[in-house]
């Protein structure tokens, strides 16, 4: 049987933001001009990401804003420790049994990106990146330009140079990610949206994956969650407290939230695909709603009392009530 070789982005994929943005926080730190320089890095950045300008220029244009010195990557590095993506925390038993058949390969820079992700047992030898260039004070001045992951449609290049015998899945969140597969040296391109969804992107992929959790099930791979959270809904009404909303989705779970009450025909509608519903006391939930609620295992009343939820008819299918 033929190998799965699993092909990783870092920048928003790995981790929940891009390094190259971090490091512009870092270096900018207390300067007038970094919101400004930030925003336009993160322009440039999704210009890139999105396949509308080439890598080569990306790279370029980034680097001659950020006035980064090698100094500040230590920083920078603490930063992206904190920012791994949920999923990937979750999962860290699997990244590192599987560690021999996982590559990272990114248009980042292998000195912020290797620290991070060897803690979760990636090995430091297939891990593929840029490399910065640096003056005699140690000023970031640009990038290795002999790398296959600074020209255009470099990661393709760069995986066709492992020759790896096998078959090649990809997890990204990037049009360069997609390259891999439009290369034809992958066999799945799974679009990652866990932290940033691009139309671009997700349009081209063979799989949307919001989450680790959901590229391990699809593969039916060793993983934290037996179901994904992921294709689990959560729908909460009236306003529920936002630490509610940060709670279900740190878990992993897909959270739709409406400010006001629905009638009953619009819950009867809204509810056909929820898992977990949270009201306050201005929503009743009748027979007729949980009739119409097929996936519904949980509803939370976030208030005194449960006098608008027909109880026995809960009891009747399994809906448990608090």
């Amino acid at each position: 049987m033929s190998s799965k070789y699993f092909i990783i982005d870092f920048d928003s994929t790995f981790t929940r933001v891009e390094a190259l943005d971090e490091l512009c926080e870092v270096s900018l730190a207390g300067k007038e001009e970094r919101e400004s320089v930030l925003h336009e890095i993160k322009r440039i950045t999704d210009l890139g990401m999105e396949g509308q300008i080439s890598l080569t220029e990306s790279l370029t244009k980034r680097l001659q804003l950020l006035n980064a010195n090698k100094k500040h990557l230590g920083l920078v590095i603490e930063r992206l420790k904190d920012k791994v993506s949920t999923s990937f925390i979750r999962n860290k038993k699997f990244l590192e049994s599987h560690a021999e058949f996982i590559y990272i390969i990114s248009n980042g820079f292998k000195e912020i990106i290797a620290p991070v992700v060897t803690e979760y047992g990636i090995l430091e030898n297939q891990i593929f990146a840029n490399d910065f260039k640096y003056d005699s004070n140690g000023q970031i001045i640009g990038f290795d330009e002999q790398n296959l992951l600074c020209s255009n449609k470099g990661k393709a290049k760069q995986i066709k140079a492992l020759k790896l015998d096998g078959e090649i899945l990809v997890l990204g969140d990037g049009y360069t990610d997609y390259e891999i597969k439009e290369e034809g040296v992958a066999h799945k391109f799974f679009a990652f949206t866990e932290n940033i969804s691009r139309d671009s992107v997700t349009s081209k992929a063979d799989h949307i994956t919001p989450s680790l959790d959901e590229f391990l099930y699809i593969n039916n791979l060793p993983r934290s969650q037996s179901y994904p959270k992921s294709r689990m809904n959560v729908l909460l009404l009236e306003n529920i407290h936002p630490e509610a909303v940060k709670m279900f989705k740190s878990e992993g779970y897909n959270v739709e939230t409406i400010k006001g009450a629905l009638d009953e025909d619009e819950l009867c509608e809204k509810i056909k695909n929820v898992s977990i519903l949270g009201i306050r006391s201005k929503t009743t939930v009748t027979s007729k709603v949980l009739a119409n609620a097929e996936k519904l295992i949980s509803v939370g009343a976030f208030c005194i009392g449960t006098n608008q939820i027909d109880l026995k008819e809960c009891q009747k299918r399994g809906i448990a009530v608090f």
